[in-house]
């Protein structure tokens, strides 16, 4: 009888290539999904006196004042 010479089953790299696939599939709906988020609709008012809580530094260059 003649020998038959049997190698092993070489994997493919097919598996990598799906799971790298489906990763720039996912980072690209979650830059997408960040970028285009809707105003809601009951958006508080802006405080027309206060429009943030920095300070710039010319302010407090000649010292503090009471008017």
């Amino acid at each position: 009888m003649a020998e038959i010479k049997v190698e092993p089953k070489r994997s493919g790299l097919g598996w990598l290539w799906a799971i790298i696939v489906l990763a720039v599939i996912a980072v690209g709906v979650w830059f997408f999904m960040r970028n285009s988020r809707a105003v809601p609709a009951t958006a508080a008012p802006s405080d027309s006196v206060r429009t943030s809580l920095l300070v710039p530094s010319a302010t407090f260059s000649e010292g503090l004042s009471n008017g």
